[in-house]
């Protein structure tokens, strides 16, 4: 009987993956201004503050897990590993919705705009706005201009697999370097049954 309620007892991954497709769908819906941002600053804006989000969301929702699930308690390396997985899971939801954007609805329009910025650089006259330091200047815009020539000739030569392989990795990076604060910040642990393990035994 023990045995079967063990395994009826939802595990840490179980959590996990249910509150990765809440991430998931964090990032997607984050993701859903990248095209938009193209032709307007505001969804930029917006995109790059809910990406700076991040972090506090991962923090509620494994707060949340402690409170809900641990009656308040949670070890550093549970909360480290809990932060990772449901960031893992969240991010390979929504490399699905990357490859098929980039695959099936982008149509080249991201090299586009990146394109289209490189134009509108090269068009730029510093020597009539009266800059301090023209040759400094236009040196600079030059390494530029030549550093988004670059980006955007390698992302041609990416398929659609590989610019969403690239994100991936980029993402469980990023999940790897936030976990740890977030674990630090969300370990609690249960002093109770500390010092119960630590009274002598009377009897």
């Amino acid at each position: 009987m023990s045995n079967q309620a063990n395994q009826q007892h939802p595990t840490i991954i179980n959590y996990a993956m249910n509150t990765g497709v809440v991430v998931g769908a964090y990032y997607i819906g984050k993701f859903c201004l990248f095209p938009l941002s193209f032709s307007s600053a505001f969804s930029g804006l917006l995109f790059i503050g809910l990406t700076l989000l991040v972090p506090y969301l991962i923090y509620r929702l494994v707060r949340t897990y402690r409170d809900r699930c641990l009656d308040g308690h949670i070890e550093f390396v549970q909360a480290l590993v809990y932060a990772m997985l449901i960031m893992t899971f969240g991010s390979i939801l929504a490399a699905a919705a990357h490859y098929i954007y980039f695959a099936f609805i982008d149509g080249g329009r991201m090299v586009g705009a990146l394109e289209q910025s490189i134009e509108q650089f090269s068009a730029i006259d510093l020597s009539t706005l009266g800059t301090a330091g023209n040759d400094s200047s236009i040196a600079q815009l030059n390494q530029y201009i030549e550093m988004m020539k670059t980006t955007a000739t390698q992302i041609k030569a990416l398929t659609p697999i590989d610019i969403t392989m690239g994100m991936l990795s980029n993402n469980i990076s990023w999940a790897i370097i936030i976990a740890f604060p977030i674990a630090l910040l969300t370990a609690r642990h249960n002093r109770n049954a500390a010092n119960t393990l630590n009274q002598p035994n009377n009897q």
